[in-house]
Formats: C-alpha cells, sequence, structure tokens
C-alpha cells in the first residue's frame, strides 16, 4: 500500500553499505544474516535497476528488495512492519529478465500468478479474522516463490463478530469448491486449524493453494462476500494510509534524468492511486500526505522538461537508490 512508499527500489546491498559504514569504528560487530548471503555493491547490481524500476510499474501494490534468500525474521517483517507485499528478488533472475525480452515476459506472467495467489492470501486471511504478524516472501533466480509467514487471531473480534468471519470465509471455500475441490478441501483445514490454535505458520505449499484458489474464483467475489459485513472490516482491519511524502521528495531531489523523474512520477500517481481507493472502501486516509504528494507530482511535471534525456550514470542510480532507503 501507500502507506508503505510502494515504489521505492529496495536494495539490499546499499543497505547493508550504509550500516556499515554508520557503524565503522565504533566497536558494533555485524552478525551475518543466517539465511541470506550478504550482496556486494557493483555495478552490476546498479544495471538491474531498469528491470526493478520496470517491475514496479507492472505490479505497483508490490515492493521489491535485492537478496539471496529468505531473511528470516526481522524487525523489518515482523509485528506491525509484516507486509505480505514485499518480496525479496534474487539478483540472477533480474540479469536474466534485463537482459532477454522473452525471459521478462515469462517472468511477468508468474509474477501475476504470485500476485494473484498473493492477493488471494490477504483476503482469506482477513476473512478468518487473522493478522500477519510474521511474512517472508524470496523469488529465487528461476522466478519461483518461497514464503513463511505466521497468521494470529485477532483477539478483540467478539463471538458474534467471530462467527460472522467463519460465514465468511467458509462462502468462500464453497465459491473454490465449486471449481477445485481439493484446494477447497485445503483452505477448509487451514480455517479449522485457525479457529483450533488461533495459529497459522505458511510455507510455499500454502501459497500454491492459495494461487489454485485464485484461479478458482473471481476475487472480486472475495470482496462481496464482505458486503454485507461492514463491520468486521473495520474492526478487525482497521486500516489507514498515507503517503511517505518525505521519501519521495528525496528521491526526486536525487533523480537527474528524464527517466529518473518518470519513474519518481509514477511512483507518486501509484501511491495516490492507492490512496484513492482506500477511501473508496473506506479507509482512513492521511489527507496531508496526499496534498504533499500531489504537490510533488506537479513539481516532478515541471522537471520533466529541464531533466536531461539520456541514461543515467552509475553514480546517479545510486544516489536515487540510496534516497529511497533513508
Amino acid at each position: 500500500m501507500a502507506v508503505n512508499g510502494i515504489g521505492a527500489l529496495q536494495y539490499q546491498n546499499i543497505h547493508n553499505l550504509i550500516n556499515n559504514h554508520a557503524e565503522s569504528g565504533n566497536g558494533v560487530q555485524h552478525k551475518k544474516n543466517a539465511v541470506q548471503d550478504k550482496i556486494e555493491f557493483s555495478a552490476d547490481s546498479l544495471a538491474q535497476s531498469a528491470a526493478l524500476r520496470s517491475l514496479q510499474v507492472k505490479f505497483p501494490k508490490m515492493s521489491f528488495s535485492v537478496g539471496t534468500g529468505m531473511t528470516g525474521k526481522t524487525n523489518l517483517n515482523t509485528g506491525d512492519n509484516a507486509n505480505c507485499w514485499a518480496f525479496t528478488l534474487d539478483p540472477k533472475l533480474l540479469e536474466k529478465i534485463n537482459g532477454s525480452p522473452e525471459a521478462e515476459i515469462e517472468f511477468t506472467q508468474k509474477m501475476h500468478d504470485i500476485e494473484r495467489a498473493t492477493a488471494f492470501a490477504d483476503r482469506f486471511s482477513k476473512a478468518m479474522g487473522m493478522k500477519t504478524v510474521y511474512c517472508d516472501n524470496y523469488i529465487d533466480k528461476n522466478g519461483q516463490l518461497h514464503h513463511a509467514s505466521v497468521l494470529v487471531r485477532e483477539d478483540e473480534l467478539n463471538e458474534e463478530l467471530r462467527a460472522q468471519a467463519r460465514e465468511n470465509t467458509e462462502k468462500i471455500i464453497e465459491r473454490v469448491r465449486e471449481k477445485n475441490k481439493d484446494a477447497a478441501d485445503k483452505l477448509e483445514e487451514m480455517l479449522n486449524m485457525a479457529e483450533e490454535t488461533g495459529e497459522l505458520v505458511l510455507g510455499d505449499e500454502d501459497m500454491r493453494i492459495f494461487g489454485e484458489a485464485a484461479n478458482a474464483i473471481d476475487l472480486q467475489q472475495i470482496d462481496e462476500a464482505f458486503e454485507s459485513d461492514d463491520e468486521i472490516e473495520s474492526e478487525s482491519v482497521g486500516v489507514s494510509m498515507g503517503i511517505n511524502a518525505a521519501k519521495l521528495a528525496r528521491m526526486l531531489a536525487a533523480a537527474k534524468t528524464r527517466s529518473q523523474v518518470q519513474a519518481v512520477m509514477e511512483m507518486i500517481q501509484s501511491d495516490l492511486r492507492e490512496c484513492d481507493a482506500g477511501k473508496e472502501q473506506g479507509y482512513d486516509v492521511d489527507e496531508a500526505s496526499v496534498s504533499a504528494a500531489e504537490s510533488l507530482l506537479e513539481e516532478a511535471k515541471s522537471r520533466m522538461s529541464s531533466a536531461e534525456d539520456r541514461e543515467p550514470t552509475p553514480q546517479e542510480e545510486m544516489m536515487s537508490a540510496l534516497a529511497s532507503l533513508m
């Protein structure tokens, strides 16, 4: 969502450099992540920005970082920071799609499948009255999704709302069952487990089931299951939205070429669309951040005519990436 600054290009390698620089000389010992290897900063990683930028435009709801594996539980993907729409991409995958139109087309189709599976998982968990407290998504060099997440029951739901949540979830399952009985049976198992233990631990196989379910049902039908119960949506989800205008302003200031300015414009427009959609669904939207983003969009438009029409240098790409992380 826009609250996470959708559109920002996040580079794990640059993030490591910033931390190393900030803590060097202070006696701080850096612990190597047990799961994900460190990616050394290089010109090759900067060249991947074109592929990342293209993916961000095609999939504005997703946010992307670069890495060689699942990160494991960190303060960036647990608790309130758990985000099912955040994905780590293998650098070899980016190299592959950046140099081959055929590979890009093939991977784009896979991303559409992953997007649908994620959308279904997001809706299904909310229908059950569950909250994601940890989520880790990694897409390997072959474009395959690896997933780990933990969902817990929203304890503030009273018995009446919990019963309504089960009814809504059963509606979704029955609609899936019309096209895919096996996937529906698996979803029912998840529902029963969630009610019995108050927790769900999900992995690769569960995302595969969500993908099959998403292909068996129009996702709009899931939204229709909530139409008769706005109370559950407001109490169990309680979504508020805003735009990280400060980060977008830094990215715009770092943009030196026309393509970079255009990329920031597209990010701002994507965030504004997210907030407009949130308003229509009754979410609480930070109007001040929206107003700031609208002003930035006008500034970006005015800069298009003066920005240089050329490819950005590696240094300019680095500055743009750094701006997105600060």
